[in-house]
């Protein structure tokens, strides 16, 4: 089953428990997933830029799957940022 019919599962049958889905994460999905994103956004916590990250982009991803695999990868927190308003909120 690819993710599209895990999808498909999750809204037919919204009590559903997925235990094991690590083993559909691949390098190509890893790969599509980075070309969909904007390529214009702003640079991340990291302060790495889609452009930086395209730099090695092969190696980065293959690095990448092998620690979310492996269970090493740890995902950086958040960063919130307000913005004022012309209103004062």
């Amino acid at each position: 089953m690819r993710l599209d019919g895990i999808r498909e599962v999750a809204k037919r049958s919204k009590g559903t428990r997925f235990t094991a889905l690590m083993h559909h994460i691949t390098p190509d999905l890893l790969t599509d997933s980075f070309r969909h994103l904007k390529r214009a956004a702003a640079a991340g916590i990291d302060g790495v830029t889609w452009q930086d990250y395209e730099n090695g982009l092969a190696e980065r991803i293959v690095a990448l799957w092998d620690a979310v695999q492996s269970g090493r990868y740890r995902a950086l927190p958040s960063r919130r940022v307000y913005i004022p308003k012309p209103n004062g909120k």
